[in-house]
């Protein structure tokens, strides 16, 4: 990845304070000079150089934004249809509200990922500390009582002895986890293997199957309020989409668009479906199909945020009790015990 490539809320910034200099009337070279008096970020800095070196030669915005290296393909593609549509201000502010999504529901993903993942090393740290810490000293305080742990406490004694004897192992086992943790949260082949686990796996695969289908929404909304006709659109939009299933009904759709309108490629096509399908056929019959794939976006964005928000508050409260009770049965499995011989004393 190139070193100067922004994230998606980098992105969003760039597209919303470009879209305001717009509106007020700025050109967008006096309006990148202003922007890069006021960065703070040397990366952004250096961006914005690149950008403004190449405006003060006289060339286009579209292709000053190329020589950086550090936007995206799909928003280079809308920034050479604003400017030869002379719409450049709308798809900059239509540019931000989708880099803005794309941002938000990466980070609720991320949420979502990395909590259960601390949570579980948490579990095994404490655990490992306790057998192996913990309860050799309660085992220490049996044989000075003349007794000896037995039963369920022996047997998780035991296995201390062999954690403690081949704690190397479990170290080992340890970094290959955080760095597995680090692979596919950081690195971009690591990314698209989970991303493609996620879109299989029960638990997640219809919420992945929501994200995908947002950004694709968004896409065309974006496209089409640019002057590009359907089939372009379809084309553009479709480059955001990495989920193999939607790509595939996206493809079908495609193909039908030869002989039907958009609608109904896309509801037979099973692209959409139920309400959403609905929405699409009152887009096409009123001329506002832009501003109804905007609006399905924003619901796919709004039942993801809930489905993840629910995740976690199932998540949260499950982990800390499976916790509470694995060091709540250690414990009890010794205390129980020693409490009898104290009173029997």
């Amino acid at each position: 990845m190139n070193k100067n490539q922004l994230t998606n809320s980098e992105i969003a910034a760039f597209t919303s304070q470009l879209a305001l200099i717009l509106h007020a009337g700025i050109s967008p070279y006096e309006g990148i000079a202003i922007m890069n008096e006021d960065s703070e970020s040397e990366k952004m800095k250096d961006v914005l150089s690149i950008i403004y070196d190449h405006l003060e030669i006289g060339e286009q915005l579209y292709h000053a934004l190329i020589a950086t290296h550090a936007f995206p393909d799909y928003m280079l593609k809308m920034v050479q249809i604003g400017e030869l549509s002379g719409r450049l201000e709308e798809v900059m502010e239509s540019l931000s509200a989708h880099y803005q999504r794309l941002y938000e529901n990466n980070e609720s993903i991320k949420s979502a990922v990395t909590y259960p993942f601390i949570m579980i090393v948490m579990m095994f740290i404490v655990v490992i500390v306790l057998i192996t810490q913990v309860l050799p000293i309660f085992n220490q305080v049996f044989q000075q009582l003349g007794s000896t742990i037995t039963g369920f406490s022996k047997m998780i004694l035991d296995l201390g002895m062999t954690l403690s004897r081949y704690s190397y192992v479990f170290i080992g086992l340890l970094i290959v986890l955080m760095v597995l943790f680090f692979y596919l949260t950081k690195n971009e082949s690591g990314k698209m293997k989970l991303y493609q686990f996620s879109t299989r796996f029960r638990f997640t695969k219809n919420m992945t199957l929501k994200l995908a289908l947002s950004q694709f929404t968004s896409g065309m909304s974006i496209a089409l309020s640019s002057g590009l006709d359907i089939n372009q659109s379809v084309e553009m939009a479709k480059e955001l989409v990495s989920h193999p299933d939607l790509k595939q009904k996206i493809e079908k759709a495609e193909s039908m668009l030869e002989y039907q309108d958009l609608a109904t490629s896309f509801v037979e096509a099973h692209v959409l479906t139920g309400m959403y399908a609905r929405l699409m056929k009152l887009g096409s019959k009123t001329g506002h199909m832009d501003t109804i794939l905007k609006q399905i976006a924003d619901q796919y964005d709004q039942e993801t945020n809930e489905r993840i928000r629910h995740l976690i508050s199932i998540i949260e409260p499950t982990l800390v009790a499976i916790l509470s009770i694995l060091v709540g049965i250690i414990l009890l499995s010794v205390m129980l015990p020693l409490m009898g011989i104290m009173t029997s004393l």
